[in-house]
């Protein structure tokens, strides 16, 4: 998920899946710089309106700076303080951004970055600098502590979300806590995080639901899903054997149940694709693994294999470390496709000259106004039939940006916005913004749609906001507004062309949605 979900103004700022204090910026104290923790508040209507909380610390190490939001926590890559002053540089997700504020008193003010300009924002002086790690998320906390954490939630996730109850009852959620509250003693903390995230994503939409902390133990593999088949189709170093295996069990449970676990921390009211997408990752999650009651420890989990040639064996596979990087993962392909490269990059395209196409794999909406706009020189210079964006492992970003920058001057290309020259590839995880931006391709230009049926429903709630549990410090995430991207027939964006890649495809290394497009005659 991205900066945004849906239209309309907000604070530009990038989702994180850890918190900002991770690895915070710094630069030498300065006499005179501000500190301390400064609060308040952006936007006059409900839909814009976001809390900030900036804690600027000056310790031996240097001078930093946090921002934690009720929409998202700012990436900071610079803090600079001066004499009353602070100069913040800090990525959007979007965008780089940058903020200069001066202190009057208690009150920190200047412009901040907006989609379309920039906003004054004064924000009060609340308090002494809060310690780097004082919001760092923990699962160790006594019964006590969790309960108020689980009041917390309670109250606070329904007052969040723009409507908690569309397809829950609110029966049903009351009852769900209270199952939780009586259980809690008997309970570790990989458990309660599991029962938190399974009654968040009973709320139904994919943006509802808690962020996981750094130390998730991810097991180093990938898996993905075959008809009844599950196997691992990319493993880390030394774990070679196990390229292409079927599992069989996971700790001990057959995989059906494992699975079946797994599916209950899926957002309940999407369709199939996206839970199982949802699902296929907690089965590599340490913490899920042994929340859900499959593993008996986070650490590490053992999976019962079997090859295509029959033999049985066993992998004790180590979650990485926290703070670790995942390391270089070696895939069951036979060879590379063009898809799978620059996997860092957030949009690059390459002219392929035979097949006289362009492809664009568009990942992600960081910097993409001047990346579309790379996009439409190398367009101007190689003259395609054909033009092929990639969103199929696009989880979101600002959906406004993405009409601005590509469907809005596609519509407005007369040589490409036609029937068989315009495609764009979908995925079951084409996610939130990427979601939206695909069904607008579909019904505002002449693009064909190619690849699997997408996991979240285009009429939904959307635009999530944050807040955090006071003792566990983790962040829940509620959907804000609805929005509906579809004006008739069904909830969904299904392709126009569905393709969906077979195992014996994956292990050839073969692309079939982006083959089928190359091997289309141009009009």
């Amino acid at each position: 998920m991205g900066l945004r979900s849906g239209a309309g103004p907000a604070i530009a700022v990038a989702m994180l899946a850890a918190p900002a204090f991770a690895a915070p910026a710094f630069a030498e104290c300065a006499a005179g710089a501000p500190t301390g923790v400064f609060q308040g508040a952006a936007g006059d209507r409900p839909d814009d309106h976001v809390e900030i909380l900036l804690n600027l610390v000056c310790d031996a190490a240097g001078y930093h700076a946090q921002i934690f939001s009720s929409q998202s926590d700012f990436r900071i890559s610079s803090a600079v303080g001066g004499a009353g002053r602070v100069e913040l540089k800090f990525d959007t997700g979007s965008a780089l951004g940058e903020a200069s504020m001066t202190l009057d008193g208690d009150a920190l003010v200047g412009p901040v970055p907006v989609l379309g300009g920039s906003r004054k924002l004064a924000l009060t002086r609340t308090g002494p600098s809060m310690p780097l790690d004082a919001t760092a998320p923990t699962l160790s906390l006594t019964t006590a502590q969790w309960r108020a954490d689980l009041q917390a939630f309670a109250a606070e996730l329904p007052k969040r979300h723009g409507n908690a109850f569309f397809a829950l009852p609110r029966e049903r959620f009351e009852a769900e806590i209270a199952d939780l509250d009586r259980r809690l003693p008997g309970l570790n903390g990989d458990q309660i995080f599991v029962g938190l995230q399974r009654i968040a994503n009973l709320i139904g939409d994919g943006h509802t639901g808690l962020v996981l902390p750094t130390d998730r133990r991810i097991l180093p593999v990938e898996i993905r899903r075959f008809g009844e088949d599950f196997r691992i189709v990319a493993v880390g170093p030394g774990l070679e054997r196990a390229l292409g295996a079927r599992i069989v069990r996971i700790g001990g449970k057959l995989i059906a149940e494992a699975w079946r676990r797994a599916l209950t921390l899926a957002p309940q009211g999407e369709l199939p694709e996206l839970q199982a997408g949802r699902a296929l990752n907690d089965l590599r999650r340490g913490l899920s693994l042994h929340g859900l009651g499959i593993t008996p420890r986070r650490e590490h989990a053992v999976f019962s294999l079997r090859d295509d040639a029959g033999r049985a064996f066993d992998l004790d596979l180590p979650g990485v470390a926290p703070g670790a990087p995942l390391p270089p993962m070696t895939t069951a392909a036979a060879r590379t496709g063009l898809a799978r490269q620059n996997p860092d990059r957030t949009f690059w395209c390459q002219a392929l000259a035979e097949r006289q196409t362009v492809y664009c794999a568009f990942h992600a909406y960081q910097d993409l106004k001047a990346r579309a706009a790379e996009m439409f020189t190398l367009i101007d210079q190689v003259h395609p039939a054909k033009l092929v964006i990639d969103m199929r492992d696009n989880g979101g970003g600002d959906n406004t940006q993405g009409y601005r920058g590509l469907i809005l001057p596609l519509m407005q290309r007369a040589d490409l916005n036609q029937k068989g020259r315009l495609y764009v590839l979908v995925g079951a995880l084409t996610f939130s913004a990427a979601m939206n931006n695909a069904a607008q391709f579909q019904d505002l230009t002449k693009a064909t749609l190619v690849g699997q049926r997408i996991g979240e429903t285009p009429n939904s709630y959307q635009e999530p906001r944050q807040f955090r549990l006071p003792n566990s410090h983790l962040v829940v995430r509620a959907s804000s507004l609805f929005y509906k991207f579809r004006q008739k027939g069904p909830n969904e964006v299904a392709p126009d062309v569905a393709i969906a890649p077979a195992w014996e495809d994956v292990k050839a290394g073969r692309d079939k949605a982006l083959d089928w497009v190359l091997a289309q005659p141009a009009p």
